[in-house]
C-alpha cells in the first residue's frame, strides 16, 4: 500500500523527535530508521537494512543489498580539490594538466547510511517505488 501525503507529514514529524523509530518494508528488506550518535554532541538519522549498517556497503564493488542506492544518501566528491586543480593548472598549464592527469576534473560517488535532517530523508524516501510503512505499533 502506498504511503499517503498525510502519512509522510506524520513520518517527518516523528523523525524530527528526540527518539524516533520507524520501520519500512522494501521488497524482501526491512529498513529501520533510528537516531544515531555521530559525535559527542551530534545526532543523525541512521538507516539500517535488516538490522545492520556495514561500512563495506558504502563502496559499489562490495556485495551489498540491492536497496542501498535507494535508501542511503549519495555523496559526490571531486577527486582533487579546487585549490589543487588551480595550483596544478597554474604551474604546468591547463592543456598539460589535462594531458598528464586525465581524471583531474572527475567526480566519484559513494553512499552513506546517515541523514542529517528528517526532511532530506523523507524527500528521498518519497521517490522509492514499493516502499511500505510498517505500523508503528509493530515497531
Amino acid at each position: 500500500m502506498a504511503i499517503s501525503k498525510d502519512q509522510w507529514a506524520e513520518i517527518e514529524t516523528e523523525l524530527q523527535g528526540f527518539f524516533p523509530s520507524m520501520k519500512f518494508k522494501l521488497a524482501n528488506d526491512e529498513i529501520a530508521i533510528n537516531k544515531v550518535r555521530i559525535s559527542e554532541n551530534k545526532f543523525e538519522l541512521g538507516v539500517y537494512i535488516n538490522g545492520e549498517i556495514k561500512g563495506a556497503w558504502s563502496l559499489a564493488d562490495h556485495e551489498r543489498p540491492v536497496c542501498i542506492e535507494n535508501v542511503w544518501k549519495e555523496k559526490i566528491r571531486s577527486r582533487y580539490s579546487p585549490s589543487a586543480i588551480k595550483k596544478l593548472e597554474k604551474e604546468i598549464g591547463k592543456r598539460n594538466a589535462k594531458k598528464h592527469v586525465p581524471n583531474l576534473h572527475e567526480k566519484y560517488s559513494y553512499h552513506v547510511p546517515y541523514f542529517s535532517k528528517a526532511s532530506v530523508l523523507v524527500r528521498q524516501f518519497k521517490k522509492i517505488e514499493g516502499l511500505e510503512l510498517i505500523k508503528k505499533e509493530d515497531v
